[in-house]
């Protein structure tokens, strides 16, 4: 892994916050936790959340240029994480699955 320039790294910043907030909400039991995220790469973002039903951790790679109410709101459906469809086995200690959301 590299690191971005530090003006795509801002923008990158500005725009990861701005997805956080969206995930701010009251907890509900049922609903992936949202824990925490890493800038990745220029235009890359790994968005980690917790599942409460399934005791798995996950990592959602997303282009942050992409981000938006849309992607939100299937990153907090517990259905969505559980699609074992787009899993692949992770190599980030942080995460047990990780979800490669970049191409959609």
């Amino acid at each position: 892994m590299h690191s971005p320039d530090p003006a795509v790294e801002q923008a990158a910043t500005g725009r990861l916050l701005d997805l956080a907030r969206s995930f701010i909400t009251e907890h509900v039991p049922w609903k992936p936790l949202f824990i925490g995220a890493v800038i990745t790469g220029d235009d890359r973002v790994r968005l980690y959340f917790r599942s409460p039903e399934r005791d798995r951790t996950y990592g959602v790679d997303v282009l942050s240029s992409h981000t938006g109410p849309g992607l939100s709101g299937a990153l907090v459906s517990p259905a969505f994480l559980a699609n074992e469809h787009l899993h692949r086995p992770s190599d980030d200690p942080h995460c047990d699955v990780i979800v490669d959301l970049t191409d959609h």
